[in-house]
């Protein structure tokens, strides 16, 4: 089994480092070709619409609409996973159940790590939110998966897992390993 990891903008070797740690092996997705042969995707943090537009020129934006198996998309991520973008309006990928808000905290400047719930766990974990969205509206079928002070910053929707943070810039890798139970769960004969 090979997960992959969108590569076409942001941080993306971060969560290289992080699958590296979980002894995951995994490519750097930058074309359809690449994306056909894993078995997972997270789609990094980054400019999202830097990121659609050179997967739109490669031809690799209609491959990420018709991938079926699990996506977990991180910050700008989960803006390209929404179904409705705000602040401005864009287009995204659909996939997701949710109204998100781009840089909905702020400037670069009004970046910040707290602690937040993981509530599959019932436990504390650092995020960090560097020039985050918000999810301003869930949709039916969609589970809340992580909380800062009451408000929603992840959530699930059957194999999509969508955080307004960064986990691959903390330690902790609860996360990651909650994503990867999933890919392995659908992907067991």
């Amino acid at each position: 089994m090979t997960d992959g990891i969108l590569a076409l903008q942001g941080d993306y070797f971060a969560h290289g480092r992080v699958l590296d740690r979980l002894g995951r092996k995994h490519i750097y997705v930058k074309t359809p070709t690449e994306l056909a042969g894993v078995d997972s995707l997270i789609i990094p943090g980054g400019e999202s619409t830097t990121i659609r537009k050179l997967a739109k020129s490669n031809c690799l934006w209609e491959a990420l609409q018709k991938f079926d198996r699990p996506i977990m998309g991180t910050c700008t991520g989960i803006i390209l996973l929404a179904r409705q973008i705000e602040n401005p309006p864009e287009e995204g990928l659909g996939l997701l159940d949710i109204t998100i808000t781009r840089n909905a905290y702020g400037a670069q400047i009004n970046s910040f790590t707290d602690n937040g719930e993981f509530v599959p766990s019932n436990k504390k974990i650092e995020m960090v939110f560097i020039r985050a969205p918000k999810i301003s509206q869930i949709g039916e079928g969609v589970e809340v998966i992580a909380r800062l002070h009451g408000e929603t910053v992840g959530v699930r929707q059957g194999k999509l897992v969508g955080l307004t943070f960064h986990p691959e810039l903390a330690d902790d890798l609860a996360l990651h390993k909650y994503f990867f139970a999933l890919v392995d769960s659908q992907n067991r004969p």
